[in-house]
C-alpha cells in the first residue's frame, strides 16, 4: 500500500505525523501539548477537534439539543477545552480516549450556562472547519433511531473511524494502480454492511472486469488485509496499549455485525 504508519505525513483530514507502535498518540500529542509553544499546542488541539466534533455533535442532537444548539454546543465545547486547557489533563491510566471526551462532554452539558457562555461562544475567527457546511445533517435518519446519546457518540465515534481507514485504503489503492481491487472489496464487502446494498456473488462481480471468480477472490483479500491493517494503525493513534486495541476491534466488529 501507498502509506504506513512509519512515514505518515500531514493529510486533508489533519492527520500528524505518527511514528511506529505507540510513541505518537493522542495520549502523546497531549502530554507534548503541555509543555509545547502556543503555536504547536493549537495545530495539536486542532487536530483532535477536527477528528472527534462529529460524535460530540451526534451526542448532544441526541440529548435532546436543537440543531442549532448543538453547533452552538460544539464550538462552546472544544472553546472551554481550549481555554482551559481540559485535553492536557487527560490521563491514559482512566481509560479509553473517547470515553475521557465523553465524560468531559457530559460534564460540559450538566454545567453550561448559556447566558455565562454566551461572551466565550465561537473563538476568534471561529473553527473554520466547523462550519455550517459541516454540519449537514447526514445524521438525521440515525437521529430518530432509539439511541441513548452514549450510544450515539459510540456508534459515530466507530462508523467516523471506518471512514477515515476507508479513505486512506482508497488513496492507497488508487496509489498503487489497485483500484479495481478497491472496488471489488467495497462492492463485496462495505456496501453490504456500511450501505445496506445487496451482496452480489462474486462471479457477478468478477465478469464485467474480466476477471474469474476466483481473481476476484483474490484480490478482495488483498484489500481487505491492507483494511485490516490500516485499521490497527489508525486505532492505535488513540489506544495505548495493545490490550486496547484489540477492544477496540471487538467493538467495531459487534458495531459492523449489526
Amino acid at each position: 500500500m501507498g502509506s504506513s504508519q512509519n512515514s505518515r505525513s500531514s493529510t486533508q483530514d489533519g492527520a500528524i505525523s505518527s511514528r511506529a507502535g505507540f510513541a505518537d498518540t493522542c495520549w502523546t500529542q497531549l502530554f507534548e501539548a503541555r509543555i509545547a509553544a502556543s503555536t504547536e499546542r493549537c495545530n495539536i488541539l486542532d487536530f483532535l477537534i477536527r477528528r472527534y466534533w462529529k460524535p460530540v455533535y451526534c451526542y448532544l442532537r441526541r440529548a435532546g439539543c436543537a440543531e442549532e444548539e448543538a453547533k452552538d454546543h460544539v464550538q462552546e465545547f472544544f472553546a472551554v477545552c481550549l481555554r482551559d486547557d481540559f485535553f492536557t489533563k487527560a490521563d491514559p491510566k482512566l481509560g479509553r480516549f473517547r470515553n475521557f471526551l465523553l465524560t468531559a462532554l457530559k460534564h460540559f452539558v450538566a454545567n453550561a450556562r448559556r447566558a455565562a457562555l454566551a461572551q466565550k461562544r465561537h473563538p476568534a475567527g471561529g473553527f473554520a472547519f466547523i462550519d455550517d457546511s459541516a454540519f449537514a445533517e447526514e445524521h438525521r435518519a440515525a437521529l430518530r433511531q432509539t439511541e441513548t446519546p452514549e450510544e450515539i457518540y459510540r456508534r459515530t465515534w466507530l462508523k467516523e473511524l471506518v471512514a477515515r481507514v476507508l479513505k486512506r485504503l482508497e488513496q492507497d489503492c488508487r496509489a498503487s494502480g489497485k483500484e479495481l481491487h478497491y472496488q471489488l472489496f467495497h462492492r463485496h464487502l462495505v456496501a453490504p454492511v456500511l450501505e445496506g446494498a445487496t451482496p452480489l456473488p462474486l462471479q457477478e462481480l468478477a465478469t464485467p472486469a474480466g476477471l474469474t471468480a476466483k481473481d476476484a477472490a483474490n484480490r478482495i483479500l488483498t484489500v481487505q488485509r491492507a483494511f485490516r491493517r490500516l485499521l490497527k494503525e489508525e486505532i492505535r493513534l488513540y489506544a495505548c496499549s495493545e490490550e486496547e486495541v484489540a477492544e477496540e476491534l471487538r467493538d467495531l466488529k459487534r458495531f459492523l455485525a449489526r
